[in-house]
């Protein structure tokens, strides 16, 4: 008993003189569920959206932090020879990176341009099988790590996917990936406060089971979001089924980064903290684009989000930098 107590004196001790001095970066730990690819330390860096817009942020990054994930999209209600088309694409970008990237996919099933025009009740019904076909077969192809978001955003009115119709495909595409030994974790990927944070009992009427489920994710755009209790609630509640979490798109909406420290302090800052606060954050994916520009090229009404490209402001791009040179982040070896 007096070995107990010396054991458990000299640990709050130990305790104590964490919480006075504060715990270094190296120091901090992050949870781990061992789920499908998830790094047992760390958190993932990616990037995207398109080829260039990520090779301008490698550019701007440098080849030191090479990021470990590359953004795509596809859409499973498009043509299957589009389907194809893209997969070949996809391959011919990866194989022209460093060996070990992993693409994270983002696998939409609508009929529209954020119009709320949800397929999945076609797609669970089979109407889209042999574009699910091509897409495993794309994956297949691949061969390699990469992760699935399947119906992300699945909440969004922009989407218009319903509760019973998007777990059927969830749970359709998850069991086809065991059965097939296709090497993709599947993530379900939450619209968070694009969706007004609309609760965790709503939110997980869209949930397939912890069985079809590899990882979490929420997407994270305006700066207020940072502090809304629906943010929190979603990472406690990702712990609670055991689960690590995808920031699975990230980028400073309405704010940019044409004001320096300004933008930084606003929409940077607090999102780093994020990263850092919660460990069972274990990659996120930011989306370096002129939102402007691809609004106006793709038809989407992104007009007034602004410009997200680091590379555009010396303080931001500095900054962010700085923040990648830390051990949390896990980078590709370019060699």
């Amino acid at each position: 008993m007096r070995g107990l107590l010396f054991t458990r004196k000299i640990s709050l001790i130990i305790l104590l003189l964490f919480l006075q001095n504060g715990i270094s970066q190296e120091a901090k730990l992050r949870f781990n569920y061992n789920a499908k690819y998830e790094p047992q330390t760390g958190i993932y860096h990616g990037a995207g959206q398109d080829k260039n817009g990520f090779q301008d942020y490698v550019n701007a990054v440098g080849e030191n932090k090479f990021p470990a994930i590359y953004m795509t999209y596809v859409n499973l209600t498009a043509p299957v020879k589009r389907i194809e088309s893209w997969g070949k694409d996809l391959k011919h970008v990866l194989d022209s990176l460093p060996k070990g990237m992993m693409p994270q996919i983002g696998l939409g099933f609508t009929g529209g341009k954020d119009t709320g025009a949800g397929l999945d009740k076609e797609v669970a019904d089979g109407k889209y099988d042999k574009q699910l076909q091509a897409f495993y077969k794309v994956l297949l192809d691949l061969d390699r790590p990469s992760f699935t978001r399947i119906g992300y955003e699945f909440e969004g009115d922009w989407n218009g996917y319903s509760p019973e119709s998007y777990k059927k495909v969830f749970i359709t595409i998850s069991k086809a990936f065991e059965e097939k030994n296709i090497k993709s974790a599947t993530v379900w990927c939450s619209g968070g406060g694009s969706a007004d944070f609309i609760g965790l009992e709503k939110l997980m009427a869209y949930y397939p089971g912890n069985e079809y489920v590899d990882w979490w994710g929420i997407d994270i755009f305006s700066p207020e979001e940072f502090d809304h209790i629906g943010l929190q609630t979603f990472f406690d509640a990702a712990n609670t089924h055991k689960k690590p979490v995808m920031i699975g798109e990230c980028t400073p909406r309405y704010v940019g980064v044409s004001d320096g420290e300004i933008s930084w302090n606003k929409w940077f800052k607090p999102f780093f903290e994020m990263l850092d606060d919660n460990p069972g954050i274990k990659a996120f994916c930011y989306i370096n684009w002129d939102w402007e520009y691809w609004s106006n090229k793709n038809g989407f009404p992104w007009h007034d989000w602004k410009d997200a490209r680091i590379e555009k402001n010396p303080f931001v791009l500095e900054a962010y930098k700085t923040e990648m040179e830390k051990p949390l982040f896990i980078h590709l070896d370019k060699k």
